[in-house]
């Protein structure tokens, strides 16, 4: 049976009176710290051998690899560095795997859990954070796009657009109405909301999802309202059959998807809808990669929730037919947050990028 060495590592805290007993080593793993350190150094089960945390070598019997020439002199300097240098720790004690303990060895151990009980840790106390007179306020937090698919106000959008919101208002005609959300998707990131409206326009859905290669269109409102209040278009093509990571409820696309895109309609020359716009691929990651949720996903989800849509249209339109479905069956949606709220995610998204660049 292998003889085992016991290495016991009494961490000193920064107040420098408490210790923590942490793992055990056999002694090939101990030859490895030594060897890695330079030392031609093989670990051998001695009586006793400890250190203590003040660096004094009280005893250590270690014994020289074979055919190395190391005096026990240099055999406790090896296993001085070897117990200063693990993680940080400024003590240890090692002693062999003989069923028992010795007395010095014992002494000590229960000395420094008396010391670790009765030492009090006070724990910062938390600081109140001081409400401010407009934190209740609703505000204007975010905006996105939606598309009209029915004549009673139905409207799709990502649900990303309406999570968390206090309010969810569509801009419809020169007047913000109010919409309720009647379902959610979070997996592909899909909401079927309602406001009382009666569009003169609505969007029929495709039966049939893309192709590759396939011209497609791209509506919404990129970055709000900061370029302008106007309906923006971007034209591109279908690029691949499924979205990041394999997932087949979506496709990519190389029509621009900006901030404000998300919730669009994705339509093809017909003005049936092929997708909804979700998400882009920050620069860093790749130019001209943006997705777009499958109409078949859309299909399933909304006729999951009693939602039917208009039949397809089966000739091509006129650009300017189509354009005039764009401007009005498409929707500018704004989120209305509290202002604490915003203050919430703002704080959560700060301390998520401070998680991950700790991580790097």
């Amino acid at each position: 049976m292998k003889k085992v060495i016991l290495i016991l590592v009494l961490g000193l805290l920064l107040a420098g009176c408490a210790y923590d007993v942490v793992q055990t080593q056999t002694a090939e793993e101990f030859d490895q710290m030594a060897r890695a350190r330079g030392y031609a150094y093989t670990a051998r089960a001695q009586p006793v051998s400890w250190i203590t945390a003040n660096g004094l070598v009280e005893h250590s019997d270690k014994q020289p690899a074979q055919g190395a020439h190391v005096t026990q002199q240099q055999a406790n300097d090896i296993a001085m560095d070897i117990c200063k240098n693990r993680g940080g720790f400024t003590g240890c004690i090692i002693i062999r795997e003989s069923g028992t303990i010795t007395p010095e060895a014992k002494s000590i151990i229960a000395r420094l859990k008396k010391e670790q009980k009765t030492k009090k840790v006070e724990k910062p106390k938390k600081k109140k954070q001081q409400q401010s007179p407009d934190d209740d306020k609703v505000v204007a937090a975010a905006s996105g796009t939606g598309f009209l698919v029915s004549r009673n106000g139905h409207i799709i959008t990502n649900h990303h657009v309406i999570d968390e919101c206090k309010a969810v208002k569509v801009n419809f005609k020169g007047s913000e109405i109010e919409a309720k959300i009647l379902a959610i998707d979070k997996t592909n990131d899909l909401a079927i909301i309602q406001a009382k409206i009666n569009p003169s326009k609505v969007f029929a859905v495709s039966n049939k999802d893309v192709s590759l290669l396939q011209d497609i269109i791209v509506a919404g409102f990129p970055l709000g309202k900061n370029v302008s209040s106007a309906i923006k278009i971007h034209k591109g093509s279908v690029t691949a059959l499924a979205g990041f990571g394999d997932n087949y409820s979506n496709f990519q696309t190389d029509a621009t998807i900006n901030q404000g895109n998300s919730g669009g309609p994705v339509m093809d020359q017909k003005g049936n809808i092929v997708g909804v716009a979700v998400a882009l691929m920050s620069v860093e990651a790749g130019q001209n990669i943006f997705f777009a949720v499958k109409s078949s996903t859309l299909e399933t989800f909304a006729s999951s929730n009693d939602i039917t849509f208009l039949q397809p249209n089966h000739r091509p339109m006129s650009n300017k037919d189509l354009g005039q479905l764009i401007t009005e069956g498409t929707v500018f949606l704004e989120c209305w947050m509290t202002v604490a709220k915003i203050k919430q995610i703002i704080a959560q998204e700060e301390n998520r990028k401070a998680f991950y660049s700790e991580q790097k």
